[in-house]
């Protein structure tokens, strides 16, 4: 990538090309992203499930907010007079559930990916038709599956291990690689094939792309952390329209850093 044309991107830019973009078609792109909408869904339900059940376990009645506060207040003073007594209080999962999100989180991720693949190559030719099923799908195929599953894995040890550290590298690692999956992707349309190389060039890539710009997808990401809350206060009903906007505004954010240092 040349740096002499380098050109600063404005997030003011990114937002209008997704807004204009979900305008264009807004049941296309619906339709693109129902399967992680659906997933979110089902995501929010035993989220649900599983605090309503913890609360149950600890005595907590969430219907009656006189008997929760109090039972809180105990559980709280319980805490403090005896720290190790707190594990006590602390939602615990089995194995098997723990699996279960596990598994549902790697297939939420792989369709939003498969989701991004079709948004930038739409954004790069709007006369592209794109099917939605196929689309949001397309990661499940021989070419892309085993390669993103590994970089998925990998990332993971990164962010984990930077979190472990502290807080700051963590965040660090995930915006640094990012982009990775769109790097591997246009890689992979160059070279019509993949290698153990290859992938892992797509984390140099995606540093190299991200120079100068992880402060501005930092404030993307906290931009949208404060729609998901609430999103939240909807019980996931915002995400019928917030989902494809994250995901369009991902894509265009892609598209125009990777064209500001062409």
């Amino acid at each position: 990538m040349n740096n002499t044309n380098y050109r600063k991107v404005s997030l003011l830019e990114v937002r209008k090309q997704a807004r204009q973009t979900f305008r264009k078609d807004i049941k296309e792109n619906i339709a693109l992203n129902i399967f992680p909408i659906i997933m979110r869904f089902i995501g929010m339900y035993f989220m649900v499930k599983i605090y309503t059940q913890w609360f149950s376990n600890l005595g907590i009645n969430i219907s009656n907010t006189q008997q929760a506060t109090e039972q809180l207040t105990k559980i709280m003073q319980k805490m403090s007079s005896s720290p190790e007594a707190a594990s006590k209080y602390v939602l615990t999962l089995t194995p098997a559930t723990s699996l279960a999100i596990y598994a549902f989180t790697l297939f939420f991720l792989m369709i939003c990916i498969g989701v991004s693949y079709a948004l930038v190559d739409y954004m790069r030719n709007p006369d592209l038709q794109i099917n939605a099923l196929k689309g949001s799908l397309q990661v499940f195929s021989s070419q892309y599956f085993f390669p993103v599953v590994m970089l998925l894995v990998i990332l993971g040890f990164f962010v984990e291990a930077g979190l472990a550290i502290y807080i700051i590298p963590g965040i660090w690692f995930m915006l640094m690689f990012s982009q990775i999956f769109l790097v591997f992707k246009d890689n992979l349309n160059t070279t019509d094939k993949w290698s153990l190389r290859s992938a892992f060039s797509s984390f140099n890539g995606s540093s190299r792309l991200m120079r100068g710009y992880k402060f501005s997808l930092l404030l993307l990401g906290i931009e949208f952390f404060l729609w998901e809350i609430l999103n939240l206060m909807t019980s996931e009903l915002l995400s019928i329209w917030l989902h494809p906007y994250e995901q369009l505004t991902l894509a265009a954010f892609y598209q125009k850093i990777t064209e500001s240092k062409e």
